[in-house]
């Protein structure tokens, strides 16, 4: 720090002013660019974890509103899919059949997936998809829950570093990688 005299007209005394260096003011940018290097890949970091945290949510509430669908209608959706069927028709047959239980499409979005595909407009119709898939089960009121371990919606792609996320039917979610790590031993 530098410390200026100036003499202004109207003053018999100088007037001390403090004024930094070219150099101090390059140390102090380059300084605040080496933290901010630094705490890049903590935020996406932290990015990440909020995203796995939004899927794991998703999850969750199509966990709900199947089990108030079983509830209510004694069987699970019957949603008829066939391999002609393009998908968006699909994405619209599972969003109807869970909209009175206050889903909507973004409930069945993976927030990276979304991210991945550089976030495309999703009230566009060409834009349906589900990023979830859902296991069809018969019409009976107690198939979704006879085995424990039988998933009732899957991640569609591995997004989160350690395998598609999985729900089950008692509400836990866990990640495939787990699944058959706990198979092996």
């Amino acid at each position: 720090m530098v410390l200026c005299y100036v003499f202004p007209p109207d003053r018999r005394f100088p007037v001390v002013t403090r004024a930094f260096t070219l150099l101090e003011v390059i140390i102090s940018i380059l300084i605040v660019a080496i933290v901010a290097t630094m705490l890049l890949p903590v935020i996406g970091a932290f990015q990440a974890r909020a995203e796995r945290v939004k899927c794991t949510a998703n999850l969750r509430n199509l966990h709900v509103a199947a089990n108030l669908y079983v509830q209510e209608h004694r069987m699970w959706p019957q949603v008829a899919i066939s391999a002609r069927m393009d998908p968006g028709t699909v994405a619209g047959l599972w969003i109807d059949a869970f909209q009175p239980y206050g889903l909507t499409q973004i409930n069945w979005i993976c927030p990276t997936i979304q991210r991945t595909l550089q976030s495309p407009d999703l009230s566009n119709p060409e834009n349906a998809r589900i990023d979830y898939a859902a296991t069809n089960f018969d019409s009976k009121q107690q198939s979704p829950f006879l085995y424990s371990t039988q998933p009732w919606f899957i991640e569609s792609g591995n997004m989160h570093g350690d395998g598609n996320l999985i729900i089950f039917p008692d509400g836990h979610v866990s990640t495939l990688n787990e699944l058959l790590a706990g198979q092996k031993h």
